[in-house]
């Protein structure tokens, strides 16, 4: 059997589908997969994937370039012939699925989180909506990581509800992130670390936070911010290299750049935080709990499955910065024994609901391997 991957960057494939796709290759069978060329493929290609680059222009439509991949796709399926195709992301979804229909191959969508076009809402966002419900026609399955995501595709008749699949975003290895030695540290107003891991967007709420670390520096001057993760120059929401370095000039946060191994870094904070507008299931704070790291995120969908509130973390509205700067403050008072509780009941329910080993298990057996 032969299994092709599709989405609009190596980085996205290398962080969330490596699991599944080395499981398939461990069973026996072929994987290539297809994206944007960056660091990240070549990654993959060294697990021993077959790599096929595609040009993806990731901001917004643009009719020719976005033609330009529809034939890249169709030329691609029809001479690897693939028995399943697996689409990550808005364009390969889209896209993708027609032309694994007009080719007559099995397909499978994930929706992990409806992204900037559904968030900033437009005419782009409506023609988007009838594209999926064609997409929703021709997959086999629809993966999705919320029940308010799949819920919005049903409401808007994108979909029929047989080919709806609910998984727990793309699961966590219990026994790679789990809690480390540093993790005893004493920690008071005076050494605090919050963490932000993921990509650097403003539609991740970094606006906010900000704002919010801003105004507790002012009370609490040696409290520290750490950003860790990718500078996403090619999304629409991205965040330039230049406004990040005047963060770090101002003395608001330290940058510590992308990494592949992020563990260290957690263990070197205190607590997670996470303001986004939207997502589909968070990898990164589900990672923090299975270090039994507390968190702070929105109350939005996707992330609000991430956290228990007040059990193993804070939810705050979106972009209300003032209670994003009041939880972080709680978060600060609280005791270390406080805090580590919740690190413990957050461990405990990553490892009862969101088993990585149980999500690879409901993809794999879609297709039959």
């Amino acid at each position: 059997m032969k299994v092709i991957f599709v989405s609009n960057v190596s980085w996205s494939l290398f962080n969330f589908r490596r699991g599944l796709m080395t499981e398939i290759k461990n069973r026996g069978h072929e994987v290539v997969f297809c994206a944007a060329n960056d660091d990240y493929a070549l990654k993959l290609q060294a697990l021993g994937f077959k790599y096929i680059p595609i040009v993806l222009e990731r901001k917004g439509m643009n009719v020719l370039a976005d033609l330009a991949l529809l034939f890249t796709l169709m030329k691609i399926y029809k001479n690897e012939s693939p028995d399943w195709i697996f689409h990550n992301s808005i364009k390969p979804n889209l896209y993708g699925s027609i032309v694994a229909y007009f080719t007559g191959r099995c397909c499978i969508n994930t929706v992990s989180g409806l992204g900037y076009m559904f968030i900033r809402k437009s005419f782009l966002s409506k023609f988007i909506m009838i594209l999926y419900r064609f997409a929703g026609f021709s997959a086999k399955k629809i993966f999705f990581q919320n029940k308010d995501d799949m819920q919005y595709f049903l409401n808007k008749k994108l979909i029929a509800k047989e080919k709806c699949v609910l998984v727990a975003g793309s699961g966590v290895n219990t026994d790679y992130f789990k809690p480390g030695v540093n993790m005893c540290k004493q920690s008071s107003e005076n050494n605090f670390i919050f963490l932000y891991l993921g990509r650097i967007l403003w539609d991740k709420g970094i606006d906010e936070l900000i704002w919010a670390v801003r105004t507790l520096k002012k009370r609490y001057p040696l409290l520290g911010v750490n950003f860790l993760g990718m500078i996403d120059s090619g999304n629409p929401s991205g965040i330039s290299k230049s406004q990040i370095q005047e963060w770090v000039d101002e003395g608001l946060i330290k940058y510590l750049g992308e990494k592949v191994d992020v563990r260290p870094d957690l263990e070197n904070c205190d607590c997670v935080i996470l303001p986004s507008y939207r997502e589909g299931t968070p990898k990164s704070l589900l990672e923090a709990a299975a270090m039994e790291l507390p968190v702070i995120t929105t109350d939005v969908p996707g992330c609000r499955d991430a956290v228990k509130n007040r059990v193993t973390g804070f939810l705050v509205k979106v972009k209300d910065r003032q209670a994003l700067a009041d939880a972080m403050e709680e978060m600060i008072k609280k005791t270390d024994s406080q805090r580590k509780q919740m690190g413990r009941n957050g461990r405990e329910r990553v490892i009862m609901e969101y088993s990585e080993s149980a999500v690879i298990k409901t993809y794999c057996d879609q297709i039959g391997v």
